[in-house]
């Protein structure tokens, strides 16, 4: 457990850098893009340590490998898309309902039932979400929450199968992170083609952090939820958003409305409840 939670410190501490340069690039260039370059930077670090450490691809459950690709995909363009529209705030707050996400696909999928108590938190949890998008004001209404909570269930879906492939075996880290970032990079390159903009300088090297930085991340990422379960590694994240807020508020300006911070205090509160019970039902087998 000491390992796992430290694997997922490191991840939303790199992924929350990242997306501070995500932001930083703006709306200057099409998030399909940034998802593109980081897929194509990620690939080929990935394929180079793979080389350096003799790691060779295996024959083995390719569908599970390329499906988890097609989820992180998608997944990672739809956050890109409501980061840069939404505060850094909002954004990671509801990127966090992966985590709700896992709980239900790994019921579905991984066979792990629903612990006992949990329908409470997993409605405190909704009308949270509910509260703080308010649908009822349309005035108000952000869209892009609906594709940050897209990107969440995209999210949730791909770290559910790498938890599949985890208990399958056979496979290493870099192989998993290979065929997320191969398939991001296709995602994005399919998505970019009508609005492609060449990056200057500054752009660049934005891009080149973002690759780099989203490599270390996602290296974490995964060691987590090969370390324990889907549902404890995906809560653990939650220490992101304390990171996307600090860089919200210190380089963008941004402070936390009464709403977020309600809906996020009622989402962490709950989803604490949610994985101590999903604990306290692994104890107890």
């Amino acid at each position: 457990m000491v390992q796992a939670f430290f694997f997922s410190l490191m991840s939303s501490f790199a992924f929350s850098i990242m997306n501070l340069f995500v932001k930083l690039l703006g709306d200057g260039m099409p998030a399909a893009e940034v998802t593109f370059f980081r897929g194509l930077i990620g690939t080929i670090a990935v394929l180079i340590v793979m080389r350096q450490k003799g790691i060779s691809f295996s024959t083995e459950h390719r569908g599970l490998l390329t499906l988890r690709g097609i989820f992180g995909g998608l997944g990672n363009l739809s956050n890109f898309v409501a980061l840069v529209y939404m505060s850094m705030a909002d954004a990671s707050i509801l990127f966090q309902l992966s985590g709700i996400f896992v709980l239900i696909f790994s019921n579905i999928v991984l066979k792990e039932k629903l612990p006992n108590g949990s329908a409470k938190w997993l409605g405190l949890i909704f009308i949270a979400v509910v509260y703080m998008i308010q649908p009822w004001n349309l005035s108000g209404l952000h869209w892009y929450s609906f594709i940050a909570i897209a990107g969440a269930a995209l999210s949730a879906a791909a770290y559910t199968t790498i938890r599949t492939i985890s208990l399958k075996g056979g496979h290493s880290s870099y192989e998993i992170m290979f065929y997320f970032l191969v398939t991001t990079m296709l995602v994005g390159g399919i998505v970019m083609i009508p609005d492609f903009v060449w990056p200057n300088a500054t752009q660049t090297l934005y891009l080149g952090v973002i690759g780099a930085i989203s490599v270390v991340a996602q290296f974490f990422l995964t060691g987590a939820f090969v370390a324990t379960n889907a549902v404890v590694a995906q809560f653990m994240q939650y220490v992101g958003v304390f990171f996307n807020s600090f860089w919200g508020f210190i380089v963008f300006g941004e402070n936390l409305a009464l709403a977020t911070v309600i809906a996020g205090i009622i989402m962490f509160s709950s989803s604490v409840m949610l994985a101590r019970l999903k604990e306290e039902q692994a104890h107890t087998r």
